[in-house]
C-alpha cells in the first residue's frame, strides 16, 4: 500500500517551467490540514467588500507593513493581488520580508525584470490552499498552490524546505498573523520552486543526494525533462549489502528514473528506465498497482506524487537493482516457468536452467505466462526431467545465431524459423500480423534485463521431437 511518511532526493540547479503530464496525482496528505491538491487558477476579478466593514485580508496586512513592500510589489506585478485580497478565499501564506528577499539575493530590479509566469510560480509556491495555523503543522510534504512540493518541519520552530540550514530553505520567524481570508507565517528567505535534485535535498534524502553527487548526475536530473524518479530512502541505502560505485552506481541510479511525469494513478505495467544494459537497451521496470505501487515484485512506493519543476518523485523503501532474466521472472511471478526450471535436468556442464539464464549471455526468452503453464500442465507432467529441460531450451533463442537480444522491433519481417538453445529444434515464426512463435501469441514484449530480453507468450511451446 502507499504509506505516507517523509524524505526525498538530491542536488542542484535551474528553475524549469514544466507542463505536468498524465492524470491529476493522488497528492500526499497535508497533515497540517491544508488542501494538498493543485489550486484553481488565480482569480482576476476584484473582490467586493462592504464599505462599512474594515477589510483585513492577507493583502491588507501585507500592504500595511513596510517590511512587505517587495512582496506586495511582486504580487502586484504577478497579478495575484485580487486573489489574495478575495475575502471568499482561504490561504496559508509563507510571507518573505524585504530582508528575506535581500538574504536570498533578490532585488526589486530583479523582480521587475522577471517574466510574469515565473514570478507567479515563485509567489504561489509560498502559499497553501486553506488556513493552516502553526499549531496544526506537522512535519512532512505538502503541495503548494503552485503545484510543487514544500517540506514543513517542526523541530525548533516551523521550517520550510529544511530551514536556514539548507540553501533554499527558510525559517518561520513570526507565525499566525490572522487575516480574514487565511493566515500569514513570516519567513526569512524566499522559496524557489525546486528541481528534482533540490527536492531531494529539501526532503532529507541525504544518501541519495550523496550518491547522485558521486555519480555526477545532478545536472542531468536538473534538466527540463520531465522525469519520474523513484527515490530510495536513507534506510533503503543503509540496507544495501554492497553499495555500487563508478559506472555501476550510475546505472543503478538511472534505473530509478523514467522519462515523462508519471503520477501514481497513471503507473503502467512496465516502463523503460534510463539505465541501459551492455547492448544499449533501456532496462525495464515492472509495476504492480493492485495495492499501491510495487516495483519489480518487492520495493514499494511509500510517498507518492511529490512535484518538482521538472517532474515527479515517488519515494520507495528499497534501492532498485537491475534484474537479469531469472530476477525478472521472479518479479513478474512467473511461477509456472520457474517451477519448470526447477524440475528440469541440469545442463551438460552441470548448471541448472536458472543458473544459466542468470549468466551474462544475450538471452532472448519467450516466457509462457502462468495461464499457459496451467493449460499445459498435463503435457508437462508427462515429460521426463530431461524433456522438460529441452522444452525450456526451446523457448530461448540461440546465442550463437543471435549474439544480441532480439527485441520486438528486431523480429523477422517474414515467416521463418528461429534457432534455439535446444539445438535439435527450431521455432516456426510467423510474421503476422499478429506475429506468432510456434503458434503462441505475444502477451507482452520487450521486458529488457541486464542479460537479454523477455517476451511473454500465451502458450507453452513443445518441440516436435517430443
Amino acid at each position: 500500500m502507499l504509506r505516507r511518511f517523509h524524505p526525498l532526493l538530491a542536488l542542484a540547479v535551474a528553475l524549469v517551467s514544466l507542463p505536468l503530464l498524465g492524470c491529476d496525482p493522488e497528492t500526499p496528505d497535508n497533515d497540517a490540514g491544508s488542501d494538498a491538491g493543485q489550486a484553481d487558477a488565480p482569480t482576476t476579478d476584484a473582490p467586493t467588500t462592504d464599505a462599512t466593514v474594515a477589510s483585513n485580508t492577507i493583502v491588507d496586512i501585507a500592504a500595511g507593513n513596510p517590511d512587505f513592500s517587495l512582496l506586495v510589489a511582486a504580487a502586484t506585478r504577478a497579478e495575484l493581488v485580487s486573489t489574495l485580497a478575495n475575502p471568499e478565499g482561504s490561504f496559508t501564506v509563507f510571507a518573505p520580508t524585504n530582508a528575506a528577499f535581500e538574504a536570498s539575493g533578490i532585488t526589486a530590479a530583479m523582480i521587475d525584470a522577471m517574466p510574469v509566469p515565473q514570478l507567479q510560480g515563485i509567489l504561489t509556491y509560498h502559499a497553501l490552499a486553506g488556513e493552516v495555523r502553526s499549531s496544526a503543522i506537522t512535519a512532512g510534504p505538502v503541495t503548494s498552490v503552485a503545484g510543487f512540493t514544500l517540506f514543513l518541519g517542526t523541530t525548533g520552530g516551523v521550517t520550510v524546505n529544511g530551514g536556514n540550514a539548507i540553501t533554499g530553505g527558510a525559517n518561520v520567524v513570526t507565525a499566525d498573523i490572522i487575516a480574514d481570508n487565511g493566515v500569514i507565517h513570516v519567513i526569512d528567505r524566499v522559496l524557489l520552486p525546486p528541481t528534482i535534485p533540490q527536492l531531494a535535498v529539501y526532503g532529507g534524502l541525504t544518501s541519495l543526494v550523496g550518491a547522485v553527487a558521486d555519480a555526477d548526475l545532478g545536472g542531468a536530473l536538473s534538466a527540463a525533462g520531465p522525469f519520474t524518479v523513484f527515490a530510495p530512502t536513507n534506510a533503503a541505502f543503509a540496507a544495501l549489502t554492497v553499495v555500487p560505485t563508478g559506472d555501476a552506481l550510475t546505472q543503478v541510479l538511472l534505473y530509478h528514473v523514467v522519462s515523462g511525469a508519471v503520477v501514481s494513478t497513471g503507473v503502467p505495467a512496465n516502463a523503460p528506465s534510463l539505465a541501459t544494459n551492455a547492448y544499449d537497451d533501456n532496462l525495464t521496470l515492472l509495476f504492480d498497482t493492485t495495492a499501491g505501487v510495487v516495483i519489480n515484485g518487492g520495493p514499494e512506493v511509500v510517498i507518492a506524487d511529490l512535484r518538482a519543476t521538472n517532474g515527479v518523485v515517488h519515494v520507495v523503501d528499497a534501492v532498485l537493482l537491475p534484474m537479469n532474466v531469472i530476477d525478472a521472472a521472479i518479479a513478474a511471478d512467473l511461477t509456472g516457468l520457474l517451477g519448470a526450471a526447477g524440475a528440469a535436468s541440469a545442463l551438460p556442464g552441470g548448471d541448472t536452467i536458472a543458473t544459466a539464464l542468470s549468466a551474462d549471455a544475450p538471452y532472448t526468452l519467450f516466457a509462457p505466462t502462468n495461464d499457459a503453464f496451467t493449460a499445459a500442465a498435463t503435457t508437462i507432467a508427462g515429460l521426463t526431467t530431461d524433456q522438460v529441460r529441452d522444452v525450456l531450451l526451446y523457448h530461448v533463442l540461440s546465442t550463437t545465431a543471435f549474439p544480441a537480444p532480439v527485441l520486438a522491433a528486431d523480429l523477422p519481417a517474414a515467416d521463418t524459423t528461429l534457432a534455439t538453445l535446444n539445438t535439435a529444434n527450431t521455432i516456426p515464426f510467423v510474421a503476422g500480423p499478429p506475429p506468432t512463435v510456434d503458434g503462441a501469441g505475444f502477451v507482452a514484449t520487450d521486458i529488457i534485463v541486464t542479460n537479454g530480453v523477455i517476451h511473454l507468450i500465451d502458450a507453452v511451446m513443445v518441440p516436435s521431437t517430443l
